[in-house]
């Protein structure tokens, strides 16, 4: 827990520091499903798993969907023992593609924006 804002934060190891944004995924109601952000790209998201034969372990996923041009490494999700272990299988998976694609182009950060404007009349 984090005291400071009384919110409940990633724990880290020591040694290991995160390069990207993580937040909560569903702020108020699931307390260990985080998604990963770099700047406003969503780059990919780990949270419990409580149902598979690998329940408790941390399941992780690479996002960048709005980046179309992203060579997306393999494999592209895996189970972790721990929440940190994910969140840097993620960073680690999404550092590989950008170093596979070239540094994210400036379109992008446009791109993104028109989809957040459209999908405010949706109530997104």
């Amino acid at each position: 827990m984090d005291s400071r804002k009384g919110r409940k934060v990633m724990p880290d190891p020591s040694g290991w520091q995160r390069k990207y944004q993580w937040r909560l995924t569903w702020p108020g109601e699931a307390d260990e499903d985080w998604a990963a952000y770099d700047g406003d790209l969503y780059i990919g998201r780990i949270h419990r798993d409580k149902t598979s034969l690998k329940a408790g372990m941390f399941i992780w996923a690479g996002g960048c969907s709005s980046w179309w041009e992203f060579e997306r490494p393999m494999p592209q999700s895996g189970h972790e023992a721990e929440a940190w272990e994910a969140a840097k299988r993620v960073e680690d998976w999404y550092d590989e593609g950008v170093a596979r694609a070239g540094p994210k182009p400036d379109a992008l950060s446009q791109r993104i924006a028109d989809l957040k404007e459209r999908g405010r009349k949706f109530g997104w």
